[in-house]
Protein backbone atom coordinates (compact mmCIF):
# COMPACT_ATOMS: atom_id res chain seq x y z
CA UNK A 1 0.00 0.00 0.00
CA UNK A 2 1.10 3.26 -1.33
CA UNK A 3 1.27 5.71 2.17
CA UNK A 4 -1.37 8.78 1.72
CA UNK A 5 0.27 11.81 -0.36
CA UNK A 6 -0.87 15.38 -0.52
CA UNK A 7 -2.34 16.93 -3.14
CA UNK A 8 -3.31 20.98 -3.97
CA UNK A 9 -6.41 21.51 -5.84
CA UNK A 10 -4.40 24.51 -7.59
CA UNK A 11 -1.33 22.09 -8.61
CA UNK A 12 -3.14 18.86 -9.73
CA UNK A 13 -4.02 19.83 -13.40
CA UNK A 14 -0.76 20.84 -14.45
CA UNK A 15 0.28 16.75 -13.88
CA UNK A 16 -2.83 16.23 -15.23
CA UNK A 17 -2.21 17.38 -18.58
CA UNK A 18 1.32 16.57 -18.57
CA UNK A 19 0.51 13.44 -19.35
CA UNK A 20 -1.07 12.43 -22.51
CA UNK A 21 -1.27 8.66 -22.72
CA UNK A 22 -3.47 6.06 -23.77
CA UNK A 23 -6.48 4.42 -22.57
CA UNK A 24 -9.82 3.10 -23.92
CA UNK A 25 -12.86 0.18 -22.95
CA UNK A 26 -15.78 -1.11 -21.56
CA UNK A 27 -19.26 -1.61 -21.97
CA UNK A 28 -21.86 -1.54 -24.80
CA UNK A 29 -22.83 -3.10 -27.74
CA UNK A 30 -21.32 -0.68 -30.48
CA UNK A 31 -21.91 -0.79 -34.46
CA UNK A 32 -19.32 -2.32 -35.92
CA UNK A 33 -16.70 -0.15 -38.01
CA UNK A 34 -14.24 -1.29 -40.33
CA UNK A 35 -12.20 1.27 -38.89
CA UNK A 36 -11.73 -0.56 -35.69
CA UNK A 37 -9.78 -3.29 -36.75
CA UNK A 38 -7.02 -3.68 -35.13
CA UNK A 39 -3.63 -1.64 -36.55
CA UNK A 40 -1.02 -3.37 -35.34
CA UNK A 41 0.05 -0.66 -33.39
CA UNK A 42 0.28 -1.20 -29.27
CA UNK A 43 -0.17 1.00 -26.20
CA UNK A 44 1.21 -0.08 -23.02
CA UNK A 45 -0.10 1.66 -19.57
CA UNK A 46 0.48 1.11 -15.87
CA UNK A 47 -1.79 3.02 -13.57
CA UNK A 48 -2.00 2.75 -9.88
CA UNK A 49 -5.19 3.74 -7.67
CA UNK A 50 -3.78 5.51 -4.09
CA UNK A 51 -5.41 7.56 -1.25
CA UNK A 52 -4.49 11.18 -0.76
CA UNK A 53 -5.36 14.12 0.77
CA UNK A 54 -6.33 16.67 -1.33
CA UNK A 55 -6.19 20.95 -0.29
CA UNK A 56 -9.02 22.74 -1.58
CA UNK A 57 -9.56 26.45 -2.77
CA UNK A 58 -10.15 27.91 0.86
CA UNK A 59 -7.46 25.55 2.10
CA UNK A 60 -9.12 22.65 3.95
CA UNK A 61 -8.17 19.42 3.48
CA UNK A 62 -10.34 16.08 2.60
CA UNK A 63 -9.16 12.50 1.85
CA UNK A 64 -9.79 11.42 -1.67
CA UNK A 65 -8.80 8.73 -3.96
CA UNK A 66 -6.69 9.11 -7.27
CA UNK A 67 -5.21 7.69 -10.50
CA UNK A 68 -1.26 7.99 -11.17
CA UNK A 69 1.22 6.49 -13.27
CA UNK A 70 2.59 3.39 -11.20
CA UNK A 71 4.97 5.61 -8.95
CA UNK A 72 4.08 9.11 -9.97
CA UNK A 73 2.23 11.94 -8.86
CA UNK A 74 -1.42 11.44 -8.52
CA UNK A 75 -3.75 13.92 -10.24
CA UNK A 76 -7.46 14.40 -9.75
CA UNK A 77 -8.83 13.75 -12.60
CA UNK A 78 -5.98 10.92 -13.63
CA UNK A 79 -3.97 11.02 -16.44
CA UNK A 80 -5.17 12.00 -20.16
CA UNK A 81 -4.97 8.53 -21.60
CA UNK A 82 -4.51 8.78 -25.79
CA UNK A 83 -4.65 6.84 -28.39
CA UNK A 84 -5.48 5.67 -31.80
CA UNK A 85 -8.44 4.08 -33.17
CA UNK A 86 -8.13 0.10 -33.89
CA UNK A 87 -5.15 0.09 -31.41
CA UNK A 88 -4.45 -2.62 -29.31
CA UNK A 89 -3.65 -1.35 -25.74
CA UNK A 90 -2.81 -3.28 -22.47
CA UNK A 91 -3.50 -1.27 -19.28
CA UNK A 92 -2.03 -2.51 -15.99
CA UNK A 93 -4.05 -1.30 -12.88
CA UNK A 94 -2.65 -1.66 -8.86
CA UNK A 95 -4.40 -0.49 -6.15
CA UNK A 96 -1.93 0.89 -3.41
CA UNK A 97 -5.11 2.24 -1.68
CA UNK A 98 -6.29 1.20 1.37
CA UNK A 99 -9.69 -0.18 0.04
CA UNK A 100 -10.55 -2.41 -2.53
CA UNK A 101 -11.08 -1.07 -6.06
CA UNK A 102 -11.94 -1.71 -9.66
CA UNK A 103 -11.15 -0.14 -13.22
CA UNK A 104 -13.48 0.41 -16.14
CA UNK A 105 -13.43 2.34 -19.41
CA UNK A 106 -17.35 3.16 -19.73
CA UNK A 107 -18.28 2.84 -24.40
CA UNK A 108 -15.55 0.26 -24.74
CA UNK A 109 -15.43 -3.20 -24.67
CA UNK A 110 -13.67 -6.09 -22.64
CA UNK A 111 -12.21 -2.69 -20.78
CA UNK A 112 -12.52 -3.39 -17.15
CA UNK A 113 -11.44 -5.05 -14.02
CA UNK A 114 -13.16 -5.50 -10.65
CA UNK A 115 -12.59 -6.47 -7.00
CA UNK A 116 -8.79 -5.31 -7.16
CA UNK A 117 -8.02 -5.84 -3.30
CA UNK A 118 -5.03 -3.33 -1.46
CA UNK A 119 -1.66 -4.09 -2.85
CA UNK A 120 1.15 -5.85 -0.65
CA UNK A 121 3.73 -4.05 -2.66
CA UNK A 122 5.26 -7.23 -4.31
CA UNK A 123 4.88 -6.02 -7.82
CA UNK A 124 3.06 -9.20 -8.62
CA UNK A 125 -0.55 -8.10 -7.71
CA UNK A 126 -1.63 -6.10 -10.76
CA UNK A 127 -4.60 -6.51 -13.07
CA UNK A 128 -4.48 -6.19 -16.88
CA UNK A 129 -7.02 -5.33 -19.14
CA UNK A 130 -6.31 -5.65 -23.20
CA UNK A 131 -8.94 -4.42 -25.62
CA UNK A 132 -8.74 -2.75 -28.87
CA UNK A 133 -9.54 1.01 -29.19
CA UNK A 134 -12.99 1.53 -31.42
CA UNK A 135 -14.84 4.78 -32.20
CA UNK A 136 -12.82 8.00 -32.22
CA UNK A 137 -14.21 10.58 -29.32
CA UNK A 138 -14.10 10.91 -25.64
CA UNK A 139 -14.38 8.22 -22.76
CA UNK A 140 -14.66 8.43 -19.09
CA UNK A 141 -12.20 5.91 -17.26
CA UNK A 142 -13.50 5.29 -13.77
CA UNK A 143 -13.68 3.39 -10.59
CA UNK A 144 -16.67 0.98 -11.29
CA UNK A 145 -16.49 -1.03 -8.40
CA UNK A 146 -18.75 0.51 -5.48
CA UNK A 147 -20.63 3.67 -7.77
CA UNK A 148 -20.88 6.21 -7.78
CA UNK A 149 -19.08 6.50 -4.77
CA UNK A 150 -15.24 5.93 -5.56
CA UNK A 151 -15.56 8.01 -8.93
CA UNK A 152 -17.02 10.95 -7.01
CA UNK A 153 -13.83 10.25 -4.33
CA UNK A 154 -11.27 11.22 -7.03
CA UNK A 155 -11.35 7.96 -9.60
CA UNK A 156 -12.33 9.38 -12.72
CA UNK A 157 -10.43 10.21 -15.98
CA UNK A 158 -10.67 10.65 -19.61
CA UNK A 159 -9.64 8.51 -22.30
CA UNK A 160 -9.19 10.03 -26.06
CA UNK A 161 -9.51 7.83 -29.14
CA UNK A 162 -8.41 9.66 -32.29
CA UNK A 163 -9.71 8.62 -35.96
CA UNK A 164 -6.83 6.77 -38.15
CA UNK A 165 -7.58 8.80 -40.68
CA UNK A 166 -9.51 12.64 -39.46
CA UNK A 167 -9.64 14.63 -42.32
CA UNK A 168 -12.48 16.38 -44.01
CA UNK A 169 -11.38 17.20 -47.22
CA UNK A 170 -10.02 13.28 -47.36
CA UNK A 171 -6.37 13.23 -49.73
CA UNK A 172 -6.00 16.81 -49.63
CA UNK A 173 -5.42 16.71 -45.76
CA UNK A 174 -5.40 20.15 -44.93
CA UNK A 175 -9.08 20.12 -42.62
CA UNK A 176 -8.32 18.09 -39.71
CA UNK A 177 -10.95 16.56 -37.57
CA UNK A 178 -11.53 14.79 -34.54
CA UNK A 179 -13.42 11.62 -35.92
CA UNK A 180 -14.29 9.61 -38.96
CA UNK A 181 -15.47 11.40 -42.20
CA UNK A 182 -17.99 9.49 -42.48
CA UNK A 183 -19.16 10.30 -38.77
CA UNK A 184 -21.48 12.58 -39.87
CA UNK A 185 -22.22 14.89 -42.59
CA UNK A 186 -22.96 17.69 -40.80
CA UNK A 187 -19.25 17.22 -38.61
CA UNK A 188 -17.84 16.86 -41.74
CA UNK A 189 -19.21 19.74 -43.04
CA UNK A 190 -18.64 22.18 -40.20
CA UNK A 191 -15.05 21.47 -39.82
CA UNK A 192 -14.83 21.94 -43.73
CA UNK A 193 -15.95 25.19 -43.16
CA UNK A 194 -13.46 26.01 -40.73
CA UNK A 195 -11.23 28.68 -42.30
CA UNK A 196 -12.75 29.53 -45.33
CA UNK A 197 -13.10 33.06 -46.01
CA UNK A 198 -15.43 33.08 -48.81
CA UNK A 199 -18.36 29.78 -49.84
CA UNK A 200 -19.95 30.22 -52.87
CA UNK A 201 -18.56 34.09 -53.81
CA UNK A 202 -20.26 35.15 -50.28
CA UNK A 203 -18.35 35.74 -47.00
CA UNK A 204 -18.15 32.67 -45.03
CA UNK A 205 -19.32 32.02 -41.03
CA UNK A 206 -16.21 31.10 -40.02
CA UNK A 207 -13.45 33.11 -41.87
CA UNK A 208 -9.18 32.11 -40.31
CA UNK A 209 -7.73 28.84 -40.05
CA UNK A 210 -9.17 25.38 -39.57
CA UNK A 211 -9.28 23.33 -36.47
CA UNK A 212 -5.65 22.19 -35.78
CA UNK A 213 -5.31 18.66 -34.87
CA UNK A 214 -4.86 18.82 -30.49
CA UNK A 215 -6.37 21.88 -30.54
CA UNK A 216 -8.68 21.21 -27.87
CA UNK A 217 -9.27 21.26 -23.80
CA UNK A 218 -10.45 18.85 -21.72
CA UNK A 219 -13.15 20.13 -19.26
CA UNK A 220 -14.40 17.38 -15.97
CA UNK A 221 -16.35 18.22 -13.87
CA UNK A 222 -16.99 17.16 -10.40
CA UNK A 223 -18.77 18.10 -7.02
CA UNK A 224 -16.86 17.86 -3.57
CA UNK A 225 -18.88 16.76 0.12
CA UNK A 226 -16.21 16.97 2.12
CA UNK A 227 -18.40 15.32 5.22
CA UNK A 228 -18.77 11.96 2.89
CA UNK A 229 -15.35 12.33 2.20
CA UNK A 230 -14.25 12.12 6.03
CA UNK A 231 -16.84 9.61 6.76
CA UNK A 232 -15.61 7.16 3.74
CA UNK A 233 -12.11 7.57 4.66
CA UNK A 234 -12.85 6.91 8.33
CA UNK A 235 -14.51 2.96 7.09
CA UNK A 236 -17.76 3.81 6.93
CA UNK A 237 -19.91 2.01 4.23
CA UNK A 238 -22.62 3.97 2.29
CA UNK A 239 -25.30 2.07 -0.47
CA UNK A 240 -25.50 4.07 -3.69
CA UNK A 241 -28.80 5.53 -2.67
CA UNK A 242 -27.52 6.60 0.86
CA UNK A 243 -24.70 8.31 -0.49
CA UNK A 244 -26.49 10.29 -3.21
CA UNK A 245 -29.27 11.21 -0.79
CA UNK A 246 -26.81 12.05 1.60
CA UNK A 247 -24.38 13.90 -0.88
CA UNK A 248 -24.68 18.26 -0.45
CA UNK A 249 -21.38 19.07 -2.03
CA UNK A 250 -19.57 22.27 -1.12
CA UNK A 251 -17.45 22.41 -4.01
CA UNK A 252 -17.18 22.62 -8.03
CA UNK A 253 -14.74 21.78 -9.63
CA UNK A 254 -13.42 22.02 -13.19
CA UNK A 255 -10.54 20.08 -13.72
CA UNK A 256 -10.00 19.78 -9.98
CA UNK A 257 -9.36 23.81 -9.85
CA UNK A 258 -12.42 26.30 -8.78
CA UNK A 259 -12.47 29.98 -9.12
CA UNK A 260 -9.12 31.72 -9.77
CA UNK A 261 -7.26 28.73 -10.05
CA UNK A 262 -9.36 27.45 -12.92
CA UNK A 263 -9.55 30.76 -14.60
CA UNK A 264 -5.80 31.35 -14.54
CA UNK A 265 -4.71 27.38 -15.53
CA UNK A 266 -3.25 27.19 -18.94
CA UNK A 267 -4.64 23.56 -19.57
CA UNK A 268 -8.55 24.35 -18.42
CA UNK A 269 -8.47 28.47 -19.83
CA UNK A 270 -8.84 28.40 -23.53
CA UNK A 271 -6.93 30.77 -25.76
CA UNK A 272 -5.99 31.96 -29.33
CA UNK A 273 -6.86 34.66 -31.98
CA UNK A 274 -9.81 35.04 -33.84
CA UNK A 275 -10.52 32.22 -36.50
CA UNK A 276 -8.62 29.61 -34.31
CA UNK A 277 -11.40 27.30 -33.57
CA UNK A 278 -10.61 25.18 -30.53
CA UNK A 279 -12.59 21.46 -29.42
CA UNK A 280 -13.66 21.23 -25.84
CA UNK A 281 -13.90 18.01 -24.31
CA UNK A 282 -16.76 18.11 -21.82
CA UNK A 283 -17.39 15.41 -18.96
CA UNK A 284 -19.25 15.18 -15.85
CA UNK A 285 -17.82 12.35 -13.28
CA UNK A 286 -19.82 13.85 -10.30
CA UNK A 287 -24.01 13.55 -9.19
CA UNK A 288 -25.09 17.13 -9.79
CA UNK A 289 -26.61 18.30 -12.87
CA UNK A 290 -24.54 21.34 -14.68
CA UNK A 291 -25.24 23.69 -17.73
CA UNK A 292 -21.69 25.11 -18.81
CA UNK A 293 -22.27 28.60 -20.78
CA UNK A 294 -19.60 30.87 -22.57
CA UNK A 295 -19.80 34.33 -23.27
CA UNK A 296 -19.06 35.70 -26.35
CA UNK A 297 -19.42 33.08 -28.37
CA UNK A 298 -22.06 30.42 -29.34
CA UNK A 299 -20.95 26.58 -29.02
CA UNK A 300 -21.37 23.40 -31.19
CA UNK A 301 -22.76 20.23 -29.52
CA UNK A 302 -20.77 17.48 -31.94
CA UNK A 303 -20.93 14.48 -29.71
CA UNK A 304 -23.11 12.63 -26.66
CA UNK A 305 -22.16 10.02 -24.91
CA UNK A 306 -25.70 7.39 -24.92
CA UNK A 307 -26.65 5.77 -21.59
CA UNK A 308 -23.13 3.41 -21.69
CA UNK A 309 -20.89 5.99 -22.72
CA UNK A 310 -20.42 5.72 -26.38
CA UNK A 311 -20.03 9.29 -27.57
CA UNK A 312 -22.90 9.57 -30.24
CA UNK A 313 -22.28 11.91 -33.53
CA UNK A 314 -24.79 14.60 -33.32
CA UNK A 315 -26.23 14.63 -37.34
CA UNK A 316 -28.06 18.07 -36.77
CA UNK A 317 -25.49 20.52 -35.28
CA UNK A 318 -27.34 24.05 -33.73
CA UNK A 319 -25.06 26.44 -32.07
CA UNK A 320 -25.98 26.51 -28.30
CA UNK A 321 -25.74 28.96 -25.33
CA UNK A 322 -26.07 26.07 -23.16
CA UNK A 323 -25.25 23.03 -22.84
CA UNK A 324 -27.08 20.37 -20.35
CA UNK A 325 -24.25 18.11 -18.29
CA UNK A 326 -26.24 15.59 -16.49
CA UNK A 327 -24.12 13.26 -14.37
CA UNK A 328 -21.62 10.91 -16.53
CA UNK A 329 -22.53 13.54 -19.77
CA UNK A 330 -19.83 13.72 -22.00
CA UNK A 331 -19.93 15.91 -24.94
CA UNK A 332 -17.46 17.53 -27.44
CA UNK A 333 -18.42 20.69 -28.54
CA UNK A 334 -16.65 23.15 -30.37
CA UNK A 335 -15.90 26.62 -29.90
CA UNK A 336 -15.53 28.72 -33.37
CA UNK A 337 -13.28 31.22 -31.96
CA UNK A 338 -15.20 33.79 -34.23
CA UNK A 339 -15.75 37.58 -33.48
CA UNK A 340 -17.96 38.05 -30.67
CA UNK A 341 -21.57 39.52 -31.96
CA UNK A 342 -20.85 43.21 -30.02
CA UNK A 343 -18.03 43.71 -31.98
CA UNK A 344 -18.49 45.63 -35.40
CA UNK A 345 -17.64 44.12 -38.60
CA UNK A 346 -16.07 46.99 -39.76
CA UNK A 347 -12.51 48.31 -38.11
CA UNK A 348 -12.13 49.93 -35.19
CA UNK A 349 -9.10 50.93 -32.58
CA UNK A 350 -9.12 49.20 -29.45
CA UNK A 351 -8.37 52.37 -27.57
CA UNK A 352 -10.16 51.17 -24.22
CA UNK A 353 -10.39 47.75 -24.22
CA UNK A 354 -7.13 46.05 -26.11
CA UNK A 355 -6.41 42.34 -26.27
CA UNK A 356 -6.88 40.15 -24.96
CA UNK A 357 -10.63 40.01 -24.80
CA UNK A 358 -11.48 37.72 -21.46
CA UNK A 359 -15.00 35.94 -21.33
CA UNK A 360 -15.80 34.04 -18.67
CA UNK A 361 -17.65 30.86 -18.50
CA UNK A 362 -19.91 29.50 -15.92
CA UNK A 363 -22.69 27.37 -15.73
CA UNK A 364 -26.02 28.24 -15.01
CA UNK A 365 -26.69 25.90 -11.87
CA UNK A 366 -25.67 28.96 -10.23
CA UNK A 367 -24.88 27.23 -6.71
CA UNK A 368 -22.13 25.63 -8.69
CA UNK A 369 -20.18 29.08 -9.04
CA UNK A 370 -19.57 29.04 -5.46
CA UNK A 371 -17.37 27.22 -3.03
CA UNK A 372 -17.38 26.07 0.81
CA UNK A 373 -21.12 27.53 0.86
CA UNK A 374 -20.99 30.64 -0.36
CA UNK A 375 -17.92 31.81 -1.62
CA UNK A 376 -18.53 33.57 -4.92
CA UNK A 377 -17.12 33.10 -7.86
CA UNK A 378 -14.71 30.12 -6.38
CA UNK A 379 -16.66 27.43 -8.12
CA UNK A 380 -17.03 25.82 -11.44
CA UNK A 381 -15.94 29.08 -13.63
CA UNK A 382 -13.25 29.48 -15.77
CA UNK A 383 -12.47 31.99 -18.76
CA UNK A 384 -11.90 32.22 -22.72
CA UNK A 385 -9.25 34.49 -24.31
CA UNK A 386 -9.19 35.78 -27.74
CA UNK A 387 -5.79 36.91 -27.67
CA UNK A 388 -5.62 38.95 -31.17
CA UNK A 389 -7.75 39.63 -34.60
CA UNK A 390 -8.07 37.38 -37.69
CA UNK A 391 -5.84 34.58 -37.42
CA UNK A 392 -5.39 33.64 -41.11
CA UNK A 393 -3.62 30.48 -42.55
Amino acid sequence: MRRREFLRYGGAFAAFTAVSTSFPSFSAAQTTDPADAPTGEEADFDLEIVDVDVELIDGSVVPMYAFAHAGKTPTIPGPILRVKQGDTVRIDIRNSSSRSHGFQILGQDNASASGLDPSDGDGEDKARIEFVATKPGTYFYVDGDNMPINRVLGLHGALIVEPKNGFADGAAKKKPMPYAPASSASIKSLFGALGEAAIGGKPARFPGKAWQAGREYIWIFNQIDPVLCRRVAAGENFSASDFQEQFHPRYFTINGLCGLDSAHDKATCPTGNTGEPALLRTMNAGLATHSPHIHGNHVFVLTQSNANGVPVYQQDLFEHDVWLMPPMMVKDVLLPFTAPPDIPPAPWRMSQEKYPLRYPMHCHNEISQTSAGGSYPMGLVTDWHIDGPLATS
